[in-house]
């Protein structure tokens, strides 16, 4: 029965180029449908490839999952302000741990970064923003200093993060008088960007 249809259509077809055996009116709407199952048949490559099984979607959904969630902290406390200065973090002291005694301090950053992608996909870029006000024989005097830098970081395993350490180094109090400072982290990602920002401020030294 199938080949009898195809052998059917296959006349149907001859007689929509031949008008002379079947008329061109009445084959027209046989045409068309013919040239429509064509498109159809066209398309359903693309569309077969655009549904994953769910043995592909067990390998690709950790990856998209990844790259949706971006550079961030590897722990909770891997981005912020540390005693010490150096690879190692002494004592993590948060994002904003206000007026700073006396030390050695340094702003760091621990990230997890997505494994995909080839050197240079992902970027961070860090801000500061610091303001030191002296103590003059006719009062007070300011000035604010800006500096900023950008990291390609990658993905450095499943047990640590990608270090910056130290991004930002400085002592308590400062020499040139007091200072207060804002940080800003700044992670690139196709979404948009994605910040981690905090501050911190030393006394003048006497």
């Amino acid at each position: 029965m199938y080949r009898m249809g195809l052998v059917v259509v296959g006349l149907v077809l001859a007689g929509c180029t031949q008008p002379g055996e079947c008329g061109q009116a009445e084959c027209q709407a046989i045409c068309d449908g013919m040239a429509a199952l064509e498109e159809v048949d066209a398309e359903a490559p693309a569309a077969a490839s655009e549904s994953l099984t769910e043995f592909e979607k067990q390998l690709v959904d950790p990856i998209l999952t990844d790259v949706r969630e971006g550079i961030r902290p590897f722990t909770p406390e891997s981005v912020g302000v540390c005693k010490g200065q150096g690879k190692v973090c002494e004592e993590y002291l948060g994002l904003t741990p206000g007026e700073l005694p006396p030390g050695r301090y340094m702003v760091r950053a621990e990230l997890r970064v997505p494994k995909v992608g080839e050197p240079g996909t992902w970027k961070v870029k860090f801000d500061t923003e610091c303001t030191t006000t002296k103590k003059t024989a006719s009062g007070e005097s300011s000035s604010t200093s800006t500096n900023s830098r950008e990291y390609d970081v990658r993905y450095a395993g499943n047990d640590r993060g990608y270090r910056l350490s130290p991004l930002f180094s400085f002592e308590s109090p400062s020499s040139g008088g007091a200072r207060s400072c804002a940080w800003k982290l700044i992670g690139s990602h196709p979404d948009g960007e994605k910040v981690i920002e905090g501050s911190f401020s030393t006394p003048a030294a006497e």
